[in-house]
């Protein structure tokens, strides 16, 4: 059971630890029920839903179908998702004992959740809801993942993890991201220029979300990791089976296919911003990076707009960013007041690490790669479960430092909790950053400035402001950076592309 890829159960556990976790999980059947003459983007969202569920749920069954419209799996329709992903679905360790059947389509008789909306509104509930006419289904995406999020609530909750359920009704919006319709549609739209800085499941989901929206554009795709096929399926809703190679590759043949102009880069953001004939980006970056170093190369594209993407847990956020013009950009939150070998000294603590490898590790960005001594290191520490070892020989040191991605924690018995895959957050986390991106195309205004969402609970209907940091040892502060882009973009980045800024109040 140790080794299932859907649960990462940690270290030093007893014998049959997160056996019940597991089992909860095995012993539903996820019923997945159509209504008749679902739209193309009702049945691309169920086909999401789809993707989602059967990657932690090993008992899935498509009640219908419908045609898809292009979609990142390259599937023709609902049920043909359930098939291409027949390789990933998890071998059940028991027989399905009840069923939670989800309905995409108000006609729907009965059902636990019904699925709903439209280009820009998520609708969810226990109750029918309807879908709306719209031509990005972007809303319905979002009832697609807020609806997968209550799945595991109902599923995992009676285990002890922590959550609030939704109401019998849901209605949220990603124009403003009230909890409201949404109040104005697309009329017309302009060919989207991004950079996605960064490809996992949150990059990946990004990606697939455009590629379902239908408004191709030119596109970078930058990372340099490769594709593990052991572990990221199960929390990346936009792959498919046998996935091998460079990351980037595989999102620039995706977009490529749905009719982008995509290009990918298969090494570092500080790489690609190395090779650039010029300074800035004239679009928007979309930053899925969450490494300190990463973020600093990040600040350094000196991108017209700045789209963060943030996950850890059941955790996500969104956030706007333009550098120097008074509120956070993409490094402000990374800023650390310690010395230096504090920091070397923390993450010694968290991998078990000698603080001299460490420092070596550190050097150059943190490009040094993990050796098969470093695992065994982090092993014998108890830091990192022996399963995974094989997986992070030749990875970089943020990978063993990084906590709990996209995962719900599940407490076991006598036992550190069970983190267990929850693909619905990349998922929600790449719907709020394809909708920025479709907005600014639009003209419609963007976020202002950040939306926290925590999927254990529901959305709040708010919007925060973050000021820049005030330490003055941020590379937002005055300095080459910070006159550089003024002299790019202006002092807003985004003044007329849509999307007005607010006053900083500085």
């Amino acid at each position: 059971m140790s080794s299932d890829p859907r649960v990462n159960l940690g270290t030093g556990l007893p014998d049959g630890a997160g056996d019940e976790v597991l089992g909860a999980l095995d012993r539903v059947r996820i019923v997945i029920r159509l209504g008749a003459g679902l739209t193309c983007s009702a049945a691309n969202a169920a086909g999401a839903l789809v993707s989602m569920v059967s990657r932690v749920h090993p008992h899935v069954r498509v009640d219908g179908d419908a045609r898809l419209g292009p979609n990142p799996r390259g599937a023709a329709t609902v049920t043909g998702v359930l098939d291409l992903l027949a390789p990933l679905r998890p071998p059940a360790g028991s027989d399905a004992e009840s069923e939670l059947v989800v309905a995409v389509g108000d006609d729907v008789a009965l059902a636990d959740l019904w699925v709903g909306g439209d280009d820009w509104t998520a609708r969810m509930g226990r109750r029918p809801v309807p879908i709306g006419p719209g031509a990005i289904g972007l809303g319905l995406q979002g009832a697609a993942a807020l609806t997968a999020a209550e799945l595991a609530k109902l599923v995992l909750g009676p285990l002890g993890m922590i959550h609030v359920p939704a109401s019998e009704h849901l209605e949220w919006n990603l124009l403003d991201h009230r909890l409201a319709p949404a109040s104005a549609t697309m009329t017309e739209w302009e060919p989207p220029v991004v950079a996605l800085l960064g490809a996992g499941s949150v990059g990946s989901s990004v990606a697939g979300l455009l590629v379902l929206a239908g408004r191709p554009g030119s596109a970078w795709v930058v990372d340099p990791d490769t594709f593990d096929g052991g572990r990221n399926p199960f929390r990346y809703p936009s792959s498919t089976p046998g996935l091998t190679g460079s990351k980037a590759a595989w999102l620039a043949g995706i977009l490529s296919r749905a009719g982008w102009q995509a290009e990918a880069y298969s090494g570092t953001v500080g790489d690609w911003v190395a090779d650039r004939a010029a300074p800035g980006f004239d679009g928007i970056a979309v930053s899925s990076v969450d490494s300190v170093s990463g973020r600093l190369q990040v600040a350094d594209l000196l991108a017209r707009t700045t789209i963060t993407l943030g996950v850890g847990g059941l955790a996500l956020h969104v956030q706007r960013e333009h550098l120097g013009d008074g509120w956070a950009c993409p490094f402000c939150q990374f800023v650390v007041l310690d010395p230096p070998m504090t920091q070397i000294q923390v993450h010694a603590q968290l991998t078990g690490l000698r603080l001299e490898r460490v420092a070596e590790l550190r050097l150059n960005g943190g490009a040094g790669v993990l050796t098969g001594d470093d695992v065994a290191a982090a092993v014998r520490a108890g830091r990192l479960h022996p399963d995974r070892a094989p997986g992070m020989v030749g990875r970089r040191l943020d990978d063993l430092v990084r906590g709990a991605y996209a995962e719900a924690s599940v407490p076991v018995s006598g036992a550190e909790p069970a983190a267990v895959s929850a693909p619905y957050v990349s998922w929600t986390a790449g719907v709020l950053g394809a909708a920025e991106i479709i907005k600014a195309t639009a003209r419609l205004p963007l976020v202002d400035r950040r939306v926290d969402l925590d999927l254990s609970g529901v959305p709040l209907g708010l919007v925060s402001r973050r000021p820049a940091d005030a330490s003055g040892r941020c590379v937002c502060g005055p300095g080459p950076r910070r006159r550089w882009s003024a002299r790019l973009w202006g002092d807003y980045g985004d003044r007329g592309r849509g999307a007005a800024l607010p006053d900083p109040g500085r």
